[in-house]
């Protein structure tokens, strides 16, 4: 049905400015600042994304949004300059 003229080459060259990706962070570097709030439970995570896949994925209530966590922010960036 089809012709064996249409095959594509693919290469595999890094374009430039993409060469290093930036390294994941190890398993004790992660500050894990945002908790569920969810009785009993004692799960934190280093991002508010993480955070709310496990809430959703559990049934640990509602999505957090970053509003909630927005003087927590605040005083983490106060904490970082110092």
């Amino acid at each position: 049905a089809g012709s064996g003229s249409n095959k594509k080459t693919y290469s595999f060259i890094p374009l430039p400015g993409q060469v290093r990706k930036r390294p994941r962070r190890r398993y004790d570097e992660i500050e894990r600042n945002y908790v569920c709030s969810w009785p009993g439970c004692t799960k934190a995570y280093g991002t508010l994304n993480h955070l709310n896949a496990h809430v959703v994925m559990q049934g640990h209530g509602q999505r957090r949004t970053p509003a909630e966590f927005k003087e927590l922010r605040k005083q983490w960036r106060k904490q970082k300059k110092e």
